[in-house]
């Protein structure tokens, strides 16, 4: 065998060892990709998405419902238990619960005719157990 024989044999074993390696790398980031998660966060039956985020943690929902303040509060408490805490600022309600080893936000903001509804939903640490 010649030297270049040699050469063109040798870079054909490297080229085809590199693209093992890279076919294999994509496969595992595309097996990570594929063990996507679906968090579940309730929505009160009118609600109107305008944006949800549900495929890790933080997840988030935002919507508008035509259901009061109150209504809000009951339905939320059904689903989560009583809020640890509860506060207005600014004209906006925020309730905290601890669900399932989660926090969980649960904003409510006056529109015109309408409230809107945020809800986040963290996943807990350790520590917070």
């Amino acid at each position: 065998m010649t030297i270049k024989k040699s050469l063109i044999a040798i870079s054909l074993v490297c080229g085809l060892s590199v693209a093992t390696s890279y076919n294999v790398a994509i496969a595992e980031e595309t097996m990570k990709e594929a063990e996507t998660i679906s968090i579940e966060i309730p929505l009160l039956s009118d609600a109107q998405i305008f944006s949800k985020f549900d495929d890790k943690y933080p997840a988030m929902v935002n919507y508008f419902t035509k259901s009061t303040f109150d209504d809000v509060t009951v339905f939320y408490s059904n689903q989560f238990g009583s809020p640890v805490s509860e506060q207005t600022r600014y004209g906006r309600l925020e309730l905290h619960f601890e669900h399932m080893q989660q926090n969980i936000r649960v904003i409510v903001a006056k529109q015109k005719h309408h409230r809107e509804v945020d809800v986040i939903v963290e996943q807990m640490t350790a520590e917070e157990y």
